[in-house]
């Protein structure tokens, strides 16, 4: 059986280079950057028109894989390969995958719930029945926390649908409780005064609603005295630490055990 030596020829080469190739790279490279620079615009766009930060995290995510996806699909139609049975391929696979990869849809229709009904929104501290962190990221998949360690928690959006989620903004006050085990011959009008004091002329704490310190409970050995004082939901973990610390200082300084 004879090979046309046409096939071989340089001027097959040179127009598939040309024809082909060339228009494939310049289009994957002009194309990919020019996507991320829409993105990017959109992204801006919204920024600009104070659009809700989860909002705009959740779209530059989603807007991302649709530009990149139409690069590559371009980038295909150079080479003389019809798109629309790939399309249809693509459609037929997106289904057997998505049977496969239920979770994943799960994750993507979650993370539509949270944008839709905003449950939270970036800048938000949450807490599930596993973690706790600020939210840093929505997405279309995950919702990233940025834990009191500093560390990121990826969290698939099903979970916090399917879930129970405490959210400290829901509410522009966030109440401060704190347990001081104290010994039991410690007298309570000893330390109340100390406590009401601290509170007094801690910065931050609101005067409404007021303050309250009480015995909760009793132990074998000691008496557990409850704490609880109201602050700004913004201030809460640093106004936290910081009464904590001054209680511990003041209790010392008065040599009162605990």
């Amino acid at each position: 059986m004879l090979i046309n030596s046409s096939f071989f020829s340089s001027n097959v080469y040179a127009a598939f280079i040309l024809n082909q190739l060339v228009p494939a790279i310049l289009i994957f490279s002009i194309g990919w950057f020019l996507a991320g620079k829409l993105t990017l615009m959109i992204k801006n766009i919204m920024i600009k028109y104070k659009l809700d930060e989860s909002i705009v995290s959740f779209s530059n995510s989603l807007l991302k894989v649709f530009f990149r996806g139409i690069v590559i699909l371009a980038v295909i139609a150079c080479f003389g390969i019809n798109i629309s049975s790939i399309i249809a391929t693509i459609g037929a696979t997106l289904v057997t995958i998505g049977l496969a990869l239920k979770d994943n849809l799960a994750n993507a229709a979650s993370g539509v719930i949270i944008i839709i009904n905003k449950p939270f929104k970036i800048g938000d501290t949450l807490e599930t029945s596993e973690v706790k962190g600020c939210v840093k990221k929505i997405e279309m998949l995950f919702t990233t926390l940025c834990t009191p360690a500093n560390k990121d928690i990826v969290i698939p959006n099903s979970k916090l649908t399917s879930n129970y989620v405490v959210t400290s903004a829901a509410n522009d006050e966030h109440r401060i409780s704190i347990s001081l085990p104290i010994k039991k011959s410690t007298k309570l009008t000893e330390i109340q005064p100390l406590l009401e004091n601290i509170i007094k002329t801690q910065e931050g704490i609101l005067t409404t609603p007021a303050a309250s310190i009480d015995v909760s409970s009793f132990e074998d050995e000691t008496v557990i005295i409850s704490i609880n004082a109201w602050c700004e939901t913004k201030s809460y973990s640093t106004l936290e630490k910081s009464l904590r610390n001054t209680i511990k200082k003041e209790l010392d300084a008065n040599n009162i055990d605990f």
